[in-house]
């Protein structure tokens, strides 16, 4: 009888280590599978010629992943992205290497991954270009909120012209210079009526318009710091003080949909996105780059809200130029009144 009763507890012993092993495997594969390895494929991460130079002046050694303080010399928005985009990935399960490639200018990087020559690009992206390529490029998870995206009108620090700025008659009489291929700029500095719009294909060749009087602001992101300069190749600029602009889209990394692993890797990066977003690391990284600064926080807000609707969408603006000129630098004044002559006596009145 005794016999029996032990042989009864070794059967029901045994039972129950099994059921706690089968317990602890689905527990392990519950976490296993919520932090999936999506990929071990090598990435190739495009990035703006400039910016890969300041974030790897930014690192100065370190290694990306373990990066937790986003300020400092070098920090800027585009450049702390990079720094995202890699933790983001890797908090993702993506595992394959991942190699930063200088990718000239932002029309040039989208056409990159359109072509299926890279895999994403390091700094975040308009929406709307993004969907303008839909079939060609899917977008992450936001990494900056519609209406979040704040900029400065940024002068050389010694220009006159900045601190005599009252209102927005005294922004109408500046010359402004951007790129037309950056939509949300384009339009939203359209609809002021600057005196001017200057398109130039590159950042460093605004920095020079201004740096050469030949043009009065362009427009940057908010740099940490009390006086938020912004310093290029030696040219220091500061932001008209009181006013900032609001451009109309969120930005999210840009994927290329042409490699057969681009939806696993949309997944990875939104996870790993989510993941940043849940310990505060995104909105700290813009924080400390001084791209949420708290200096401006009451500063008048110049968005579209306020003025009248621009003619010069970026659809009118192609069916006048032929694609090969957005290399080309033109006037915005001269453009507008060779594609539509009834507003050349509105815009003379502006100008004159």
């Amino acid at each position: 009888m005794g016999r029996t009763r032990q042989f009864g507890q070794r059967i029901a012993g045994a039972f129950g280590l099994c059921a706690m092993i089968t317990v602890i495997i689905v527990f392990c594969f519950d976490i296993t599978t919520s932090h999936a390895d999506h990929g071990k494929h090598n990435l190739r991460v495009v990035v703006a010629d400039d910016v890969l130079v300041d974030y790897d002046l930014f690192l100065d050694g370190r290694d990306p992943i373990d990066v937790a303080a986003f300020d400092g010399k070098h920090s800027r928005r585009d450049v702390v992205e990079v720094v995202l985009l890699q933790q983001a990935l890797r908090r993702g399960g993506w595992l394959g290497e991942i190699t930063l490639l200088p990718g000239g200018n932002y029309a040039r990087m989208l056409q990159l991954l359109a072509d299926g020559e890279a895999d994403l690009t390091g700094s975040s992206t308009w929406r709307t270009d993004i969907e303008n390529r839909a079939a060609k490029i899917a977008p992450s998870r936001a990494v900056i909120q519609q209406g979040r995206f704040e900029a400065g009108f940024y002068m050389l620090a010694d220009n006159p012209k900045r601190l005599k700025v009252k209102n927005l008659r005294g922004l109408r009489l500046l010359r402004g210079v951007s790129n037309r291929q950056w939509i949300p700029d384009w339009q939203t500095l359209a609809k002021i009526h600057l005196a001017d719009l200057i398109h130039v294909p590159s950042w460093e060749l605004m920095v020079q318009f201004v740096a050469e009087d030949r043009a009065d602001f362009l427009l940057a992101p908010f740099q940490p710091g009390p006086d938020m300069a912004l310093v290029v190749n030696g040219t220091r600029m500061l932001p008209i003080p009181e006013y900032k602009i609001a451009l109309d889209s969120s930005r999210h990394f840009a994927v290329t949909r042409v490699t057969p692993y681009s939806k696993d890797l949309v997944n990875a990066l939104d996870q790993g996105l989510r993941e940043l977003e849940r310990i505060g690391r995104i909105e700290q990284a813009y924080r400390q780059s001084g791209f949420f600064h708290p200096a401006v926080a009451d500063w008048t807000m110049i968005g579209s809200d306020g003025f009248e609707q621009s003619h010069l969408t970026p659809e009118g603006l192609a069916s006048g130029l032929d694609i090969s000129a957005q290399n080309q630098i033109f006037s915005l004044s001269d453009v507008t009144c060779r594609l539509y002559p009834e507003t050349t006596a509105l815009w003379s009145g502006l100008t004159g």
